[in-house]
């Protein structure tokens, strides 16, 4: 069977949805499925539920999985274990050296690859969308945290213990608000939506007027797209609060150039893809401010361009990969 008979499966597995693409040689998806991740069940119910959920993609594509499935990618919250494929800890889902891929192989009867969530979203940028074509890339998104990666030579950097990128830790302030890390001041403390929620509420209870709660239960998240409209109509607390965000990223994004040198910095996540160019033009001037010139020369910060489909394509050419060595 060729390859043009042949398809892959990339596999975005988050904290509260798995999302799985049927994709060929060319990051085209054929088809796509989705499943509630369920986290409160424990390991082996949400590993399940990801096969259910790559045999209905597999099915929505009309394929004979046995036939034309070669392999399956997944991007998964770390840190993780990349020989091995096990996740050694992630809050999000409350694992601990859960052995993922051996599990994961066992149900679909596939060879599996396990890779960062973050770093896969960059792989399928390089791959497919804002980074392609460059052979040295820095990738940012910022969602509910803040996940990172990095391309050198169209590799993705792993280091010395499989585990580079968490860019999002990098800390900003020793002082700072606490990250969901443990540690205080993270650049995800200071940047993910999650912090921006956070300024937006200290600054209704010092008395700023802000509308984003309106018909709104207070005790729910403010989503990407709600803090998107909120911004676009001028809501002073949150205009403040996503400049607040943008700035930080700008500093990480500083940093980030001069430590790497770059040709292309990605930024992605629901916050970026929400309120898009406003926000990416914020970081670029804090970033070019703060910087060796040299550094930033001929660098494009760009905003990521396939949203929901990067970690799952990103996987999905992790997965191609894994066939061909």
């Amino acid at each position: 069977m060729s390859n043009n008979d042949s398809y892959v499966i990339g596999v975005d597995l988050g904290g509260t949805k798995i999302y799985a693409v049927v994709a060929d040689r060319n990051g085209k998806i054929i088809a796509t499925a989705k499943k509630k991740t369920k986290a409160e069940r424990g390991f082996e119910e949400v590993v399940k539920r990801m096969s259910k959920c790559i045999f209905k993609a597999a099915e929505n594509a009309k394929l004979n999985f046995e036939k034309q499935i070669l392999a399956i990618g997944v991007g998964s919250p770390g840190p993780l274990d990349l020989k091995k494929g096990e996740v050694i800890e992630t809050p999000n889902l409350k694992w601990k050296n859960a052995p993922l891929k051996k599990v994961l192989e066992k149900l679909t009867g596939k060879k599996v690859v396990v890779e960062n969530d973050a770093t896969v979203g960059l792989i399928g940028e390089h791959a497919f969308g804002a980074g392609k074509g460059a052979q040295h890339v820095v990738g940012l998104f910022i969602g509910t945290g803040v996940g990172g990666g990095v391309i050198v030579e169209d590799k993705p950097l792993h280091g010395f213990n499989e585990n580079a990128g968490e860019l999002g830790h990098m800390i900003m302030d020793p002082n700072g608000p606490q990250c969901g890390c443990g540690n205080n001041g993270c650049l995800e403390a200071f940047a993910s939506r999650t912090a921006i929620e956070r300024e937006i509420r200290i600054a209704e209870i010092k008395g700023t007027s802000t509308k984003i709660f309106k018909d709104q239960d207070r005790d729910k998240k403010i989503r990407s797209k709600r803090l998107a409209n909120a911004y676009k109509k001028g809501d002073s607390a949150v205009k403040k609060a996503v400049e607040q965000s943008a700035t930080y990223i700008g500093y990480g994004v500083a940093s980030l150039l001069n430590i790497f040198n770059p040709q292309v910095v990605v930024l992605g996540g629901g916050v970026v893809e929400a309120i898009s160019e406003p926000y990416v033009d914020m970081v670029r001037k804090v970033a070019e401010k703060n910087v060796f010139k040299v550094a930033i020369r001929n660098v494009k910060i760009v905003p990521a361009t396939l949203g929901d489909d990067s970690a799952a394509l990103g996987a999905a050419v992790l997965a191609w990969e894994s066939i061909e060595k």
